[in-house]
């Protein structure tokens, strides 16, 4: 009975650590990276190899964009993350921003919208590697 108890125990303290990296403190450092821009809404990326998978994929996100307004995503990478986290703003098949630019990757980037649509924000990390994130979708200004 004990052992059973204890490896409860050690199963919960694991599932809470995992839980723990992906969660608040991530989440509060990308708020506070937003800066004076208002808050739209947030994203939790967790990507998870299969033991017969060598890459994770990507998580995609559909949001609605107005025409004439200018957005700003921060990212929050996790402490054990083995890449950052790769967000490539998609309308259909075409890429409208990114936070790579020539090679190198950035914790924030603004995109000012040309035309009001649904967009897709897909959420990698270089290489096919797992790991966990948090982004923030924040409104700098409408022209």
């Amino acid at each position: 009975m004990r052992k059973i108890i204890f490896s409860l125990i050690v199963l919960l303290s694991m599932s809470y650590a995992s839980y723990a990296q992906c969660g608040d403190d991530l989440l509060k450092q990308a708020l506070k990276e937003m800066g004076e821009s208002q808050y739209i809404k947030d994203y939790t990326i967790e990507l998870v190899k299969d033991k017969k998978d060598t890459k994770t994929g990507y998580v995609k996100f559909s949001v609605v964009l107005q025409s004439r307004t200018q957005y700003k995503f921060n990212l929050a990478n996790g402490d054990t993350n083995p890449e950052q986290i790769i967000l490539q703003v998609k309308q259909g098949d075409k890429l409208e921003a990114s936070n790579m630019h020539n090679g190198k990757l950035y914790n924030e980037f603004e995109f000012i919208c040309g035309k009001t649509g649904v967009y897709n924000l897909l959420f990698s990390f270089k290489g096919g590697s797992e790991g966990c994130a948090k982004a923030v979708q924040s409104l700098v200004k409408q022209f």
